[in-house]
């Protein structure tokens, strides 16, 4: 089917990191017209290093259902109906939980391009729906100890523009002294509501005797212009997002 969902489902916090032995938790709300929380099928995922994902669990009405390669002493889910969210806790943590978690349910209801609905069936299987809808993932960073997550924004800065031969204009957005490894960077036009990913961004691993990370992420526009080009920063190290607004003559930093 030629389409995209309507059902959104927001994994927080971006990234957890959790010494051994402790609780990780993660959280997924999901959203969207016509979605019926109380009744869906809700499923988590483990995706380790180089390795596919599999299938922790699945939650339907409050009830629990455990994959057999898992273990429910150690994976616990919970359903949060009236705030559409579902819970996951990671307990007793040691190094082969480090990995990235996703959360995912059916969308039986899809747009098509021309925007037409279309209805599924309603079936009583749940391994019969045709699609599944995913979520961004938590990264669990699991450490032998303790690392404090940091992000300073003093240490995010803009390098000058710089003009191409063809007349387009770069940024580039420097960030440094970050931990752990996981962040996510987003350019805006003031007056736009369309964000892109940092194209070619780069994040450089901790030097000796460091425990933080260093990135660079470049965006290109078309010419000089009167609206600046915002860089969003994300890291679970801050609640509220901090934004880099940029233009010829200026550069300020808004959390």
């Amino acid at each position: 089917l030629d389409g995209y969902s309507q059902i959104t489902l927001i994994q927080t916090p971006l990234s957890v990191t959790r010494e051994e032995t402790k609780t990780a938790r993660m959280r997924c709300k999901i959203s969207g017209e016509g979605f019926n929380f109380d009744s869906a099928y809700i499923h988590w995922y483990r995706q380790s290093p180089r390795a596919a994902p599999k299938r922790i669990l699945y939650t339907k009405s409050g009830s629990v259902f455990m994959d057999e390669d898992f273990d429910k002493e150690k994976f616990k889910a919970s359903d949060d109906v009236p705030a559409s969210t579902s819970n996951l806790r990671v307990e007793k943590l040691t190094q082969e939980d480090a990995a990235i978690y996703y959360c995912a349910t059916w969308d039986i209801t899809i747009v098509e391009t021309h925007r037409q609905p279309v209805e599924k069936p309603t079936l009583h299987s749940d391994e019969n729906y045709d699609i599944k809808v995913f979520g961004s993932g938590t990264k669990l960073v699991v450490s032998s100890k303790f690392y404090s997550t940091k992000l300073d924004s003093t240490k995010i800065q803009a390098l000058p523009p710089s003009t191409e031969q063809d007349g387009k204009v770069s940024y580039m957005c420097l960030i440094e002294d970050f931990y752990p490894n996981v962040i996510k960077v987003t350019w805006e036009e003031e007056n736009k509501n369309a964000e892109k990913n940092g194209v070619h961004e780069e994040i450089w691993p901790p030097g000796d005797n460091q425990q933080s990370y260093s990135l660079s992420t470049p965006c290109t526009t078309s010419s000089y212009s009167s609206s600046y080009t915002g860089c969003k920063v994300q890291s679970s190290a801050r609640e509220r997002n901090l934004k880099l607004l940029l233009t010829p003559s200026n550069v300020s930093i808004h959390v």
